[in-house]
């Protein structure tokens, strides 16, 4: 985690995440963000610095949405005119296969005015099952990224890869949700050590402990503790 900053509603976050933007050297980065940040200005920005983007797509923006959702409903039983392809995991009881589907943005005139930026469309279909109970799911994204969708499968993938692993380990390393604190300033500083500390140990590549272990070591010994701060 290279930022944090705890917000205050929607419109700031939207406007810290054109602050970070801003901050950061894009080229040739793909940036990943959740459906808040399906904006025409967001996506500016990150081309502008050389990056490109892949965005959820959700109804908050009802016209680029219902458009996404009928350009793949036309193309299902017409294999060769998206590019296609599947992934599966499985491990602790739970079984997840996807189906990772991209085509070309062939945006109407009105629609590519306002978003100017958007070259592919990404669909991926899920199928979860966990102790013997099935569910299925779509999400839809948007991207500047030309249509390669082995890229895009791992684009998609990453982003939820590192969202859900950073809750992972600051849940089970720093057992944040056993956490009772009230005030809103004390979490947020508490939150922000904890990150702090977590980037600090997983720099020590020292030994194969693990990240719950050298935590504890980090406690107990002052040596090992300058060791992994100061280098």
């Amino acid at each position: 985690m290279l930022y944090q900053q705890s917000t205050h509603g929607k419109g700031k976050e939207i406007s810290l995440s054109h602050d970070v933007l801003d901050a950061l050297v894009l080229k040739d980065a793909i940036v990943t963000l959740d459906s808040l940040h399906c904006l025409a200005p967001t996506m500016a920005q990150i081309t502008e610095k050389n990056g490109d983007f892949t965005i959820q797509l959700k109804k908050n923006q009802p016209n680029l949405f219902g458009h996404v959702t009928d350009a793949f409903s036309a193309v299902y039983s017409q294999p060769d005119s998206m590019a296609e392809c599947t992934q599966e995991n499985e491990g602790h009881g739970r079984k997840e296969w996807r189906n990772i589907m991209q085509i070309e943005a062939n945006l109407p005139p009105e629609l590519k005015e306002k978003w100017p930026h958007i070259k592919s469309f990404i669909e991926v279909a899920s199928e979860r099952t966990c102790n013997g109970k099935g569910t299925r799911d779509s999400r839809w994204y948007v991207s500047s990224l030309e249509v390669d969708v082995e890229l895009a499968a791992r684009t998609v993938r990453e982003h939820w890869l590192v969202e859900n692993q950073l809750h992972w380990v600051l849940d089970v390393v720093f057992r944040e949700d056993e956490l009772k604190v009230k005030d809103p300033d004390g979490a947020a500083h508490l939150a922000a050590f904890n990150r702090a500390a977590l980037n600090t140990i997983k720099q020590d590549e020292s030994d194969k402990d693990s990240l719950a272990a050298k935590r504890r070591k980090s406690g107990w010994s002052g040596e090992y503790r300058s060791k992994i701060i100061f280098g």
